[in-house]
């Protein structure tokens, strides 16, 4: 199988996205390093989707991100998005609610601290196609676990409702450029990101 990537350069990481598997990602310090690791990448996201069928900031906006999503496409966006959220989910509340709160290192993030970040990082994510968005808070004393399965029930009737138009308009905000396509593509991709971080401070608060 082939895949387009669609490649992000930083001057201290190097990122590939692929359209085609929601969700998927590959990160390394250099563009060589994230080339090698790519295949086991897409691999490990293989695997996951098939193991998930048996159970049940801003970036470059690419060539690739222009074409509108259509609803299967935004549909299997969507469901990647709600997996990852329960994995999420599941993964704090498993974790009392004194240890959820507690950080590693004083300049690290506790599990509420990256809960809270993924609430308001999907707000952000999603306002992106709006003219004139409206930057997400969290209250940080709230359900964490009921505004993170409210908030994305809110963020699907969002994104599944967009007309032809805004599936295929270009919004510019801070000099950066977004689609929908590509708030699909950014906002999986974080989601799965921060699991195997927090799957870590679970196991070291859980000591």
């Amino acid at each position: 199988m082939q895949f387009y990537a669609l490649i992000e350069e930083w001057p201290d990481e190097c990122m590939a996205f692929f359209r085609e598997l929601p969700g998927c990602y590959c990160s390394a310090p250099t563009y060589q390093e994230m080339v090698k690791a790519v295949p086991g990448a897409v691999a490990d996201y293989l695997k996951w989707v098939k193991v998930v069928a048996k159970e049940g900031g801003a970036g470059p906006r690419f060539e690739a991100d222009l074409a509108p999503p259509d609803d299967i496409e935004i549909d299997k966006a969507l469901n990647v998005a709600a997996t990852a959220r329960a994995a999420l989910l599941e993964l704090y509340e498993q974790v009392s609610p004194e240890r959820q709160r507690r950080r590693l290192a004083p300049d690290s993030w506790s599990l509420t601290e990256h809960m809270l970040h993924l609430l308001e990082s999907e707000g952000w994510y999603v306002s992106r196609l709006s003219e004139q968005p409206i930057e997400p808070t969290i209250d940080a004393n709230a359900d964490i676990a009921m505004i993170f399965f409210d908030h994305a029930m809110d963020y699907e009737l969002i994104l599944r409702g967009l007309s032809p138009e805004q599936r295929s308009q270009v919004f510019t905000h801070d000099g950066a450029e977004w689609t929908a396509a590509k708030v699909l593509r950014r906002m999986t991709e974080h989601l799965r990101e921060h699991y195997p971080w927090m799957v870590e401070i679970a196991k070291e608060v859980k000591q």
